[in-house]
């Protein structure tokens, strides 16, 4: 009987030791016909490698590699590099899949051949999913969207599905490339932007991550030490940014991007402290987003939202100046 296409299955890990072993059994329980485990070891300093040598003798379908690089887009890259399979998959060691998950979007892409990627749904939970009450029944629906739909829909990061959602043809990678290591973090939301832009992607109506919210997650520890804007500046200028001035694009997904750049200067200006500080961090971001400018009509009322320190202003700059702009001045 002639095998199901094969699987790649990517798994970045560092200090992951409390989750390998569930992640493997988790994916061995998926059932596909045909896949390989690619784990990259990110510099971890537990035993996440003497875990996962360990499965490695008694499955030769489980890889190692290493990738000195920090970060999850330099991990998953590495992963790709050594991946043999027709479809990609990445996985986190830390979040968990519904039954029959990955067949299930497997299944729309060997029935779609047009088709570049396929996602399902996620349930966000800071408990395990035995524990988790699931709401929504899948209807299994496939919906397929008009062009650019996606990419627009995702530029609202909160929308954007976790990565282990996705299934992809390997030649995605071929035409929109990879992970882009400049970010340690918001790779994904980078990726799955430029994604939904340029590749054709259905949505299953199925469950098929929980993504497990965790105090010692990247994201929740990366959420205390600073403000969100921060984090959500670094692929706007490593990634949309750049996006924007080198391809055609919607002016809606235009809109997007400059009401981000015109909006959160001033917001991390208003929430950094000092006078000297505040000067050194707004030549900073203004030569961040060259060639992009900031208008003319919008320096003074960032200046008085840097100089007052006040949150009244900075939210009348933002629900009325900054709006106005954008519905009369952007075309």
């Amino acid at each position: 009987m002639q095998l199901s296409p094969l699987v790649s299955i990517i798994i970045p890990v560092f200090n992951g030791q409390s989750f390998i072993r569930d992640a493997y059994r988790l994916l061995i329980d998926q059932k596909l016909d045909n896949f390989e485990i690619i784990f990259v070891d990110n510099n971890s300093t537990d035993s996440s490698v003497e875990i996962i040598n360990n499965i490695i003798k008694t499955d030769a379908r489980v890889l190692l590699y290493q990738e000195f690089e920090q970060g999850a887009a330099a991990a998953r890259n590495a992963g790709l590099k050594y991946a043999k399979g027709e479809f990609i998959y990445f996985f986190d060691v830390d979040d968990e899949l519904f039954d029959n998950a990955l067949n299930a979007l497997l299944e729309v892409l060997i029935s779609n051949e047009d088709l570049d990627s396929v996602h399902g749904n996620m349930v966000r939970s800071t408990l395990k999913l035995l524990d988790t009450p699931i709401g929504n029944d899948d209807t299994n629906k496939i919906t397929f969207c008009e062009r650019y739909y996606w990419g627009m829909l995702w530029m609202t990061y909160a929308t954007l599905p976790n990565t282990g959602c996705f299934l992809h043809r390997k030649n995605v990678f071929d035409k929109i490339s990879c992970f882009n290591t400049k970010l340690k973090l918001g790779e994904d939301a980078a990726f799955h932007v430029k994604l939904g832009m340029e590749c054709q992607v259905a949505h299953l109506d199925k469950n098929i991550l929980l993504y497990f919210r965790h105090e010692q997650s990247t994201v929740s520890a990366q959420n205390k030490k600073q403000s969100k804007v921060f984090t959500y500046w670094e692929p706007l200028i490593h990634s949309h940014i750049p996006y924007l001035l080198t391809h055609d694009v919607p002016l809606d997904f235009r809109k997007q991007v400059l009401v981000r750049v015109y909006g959160s200067i001033p917001h991390m200006l208003f929430l950094t402290k000092g006078y000297a500080q505040k000067k050194q961090l707004k030549n900073k971001l203004f030569r961040e987003i060259k060639p992009l400018r900031i208008p003319v009509f919008l320096r003074p009322f960032i200046n008085i939202v840097m100089l007052s320190g006040n949150g009244n202003v900075y939210k009348v700059y933002a629900y009325f100046v900054l709006r106005y702009y954008m519905k009369y001045a952007v075309k």
